[in-house]
């Protein structure tokens, strides 16, 4: 399966609405068996918060090692691809510190019952 991400958000790709309407195109495809191609042609412009609401915000519902094995992602320019790498290192850091910090306050609350 092929997403044009230029057809979903257009050329600039620096909002968090944009962002989260990516997001759900993926969201509704990524248990496919098909792998994802996210095709980045014609989109100019890009800015974390827009990473952030989508790619991002997918690997609060699925692991990095499904991330990168469904999704296929093409034509991002090299300015593109660092930030949305560091979005993704950022990602899994909040994520996992998120689980981290729950589990401490599970912890904490079983161990007063």
């Amino acid at each position: 399966m092929k997403l044009i991400a230029k057809e979903i958000v257009g050329e600039h790709a620096i909002s968090m609405q944009s962002g989260h309407f990516l997001y759900n195109a993926l969201k509704d495809n990524i248990n496919n068996d098909e792998i994802i191609e996210l095709d980045f042609t014609g989109v100019k412009f890009f800015a974390s918060p827009f990473f952030n609401a989508s790619i991002g915000y997918l690997l609060k519902d699925i692991p990095v090692e499904k991330l990168t094995e469904k999704i296929k992602i093409t034509n991002l320019s090299e300015v593109g691809r660092r930030l949305l790498n560091l979005v993704i290192a950022n990602a899994i850091n909040f994520y996992k510190n998120k689980n981290d910090e729950s589990m401490k306050i599970i912890s904490k609350n079983a161990d007063e019952i």
